[in-house]
């Protein structure tokens, strides 16, 4: 069927579908990162001291650890037999989770810039990541149980 090659709803299908559970686990993992990184450019900047990154370093810091992740993910994962049903994944799902970790980012960055920048505000931008980050995780469980649900039992 056309959409089980586009979205998973099985876990035959997670990783060779454009679309599974993982890809919004991606976006978790890139606010995650974003979160984390922005450290470096939020502590100086409250104290009145130049920030050490800035948050173009942070989104790019961000990007290179989601490529190496995927990297990792299918080679490093697969031989450990950490990987997910212990197959690579398909070229098209690479790209998505990595569409997918950038829009996580590029969300992070937005948010990040209003509230450094045009309000002035650090905790904000925290409290929404947290927020954020705990509400597609949740996301991501209900989307991993409802596919693992869906599959033939061995």
């Amino acid at each position: 069927m056309l959409l089980n090659k586009i979205i998973a709803t099985t876990s035959e299908e997670v990783g060779v579908s454009w679309f599974d559970f993982y890809s919004i686990g991606h976006i978790c993992f890139a606010m995650g990162l974003f979160l984390f990184f922005s450290l470096f450019y939020s502590i100086p900047k409250a104290r009145g001291d130049t920030p050490i990154f800035s948050l173009l370093l942070v989104f790019i810091l961000t990007f290179i650890i989601l490529i190496v992740w995927e990297v990792a993910e299918n080679t490093l994962f697969l031989v450990l037999g950490w990987k997910f049903e212990d197959r690579l994944d398909s070229p098209q799902n690479i790209f998505t989770d990595i569409v997918f970790g950038i829009i996580g980012a590029l969300g992070s960055w937005l948010f990040a810039y209003v509230s450094f920048e045009k309000e002035k505000k650090h905790w904000p931008y925290y409290v929404f990541g947290l927020i954020a980050f705990a509400l597609w995780f949740g996301v991501f469980i209900v989307l991993r149980y409802l596919t693992l649900m869906n599959s033939p039992v061995i």
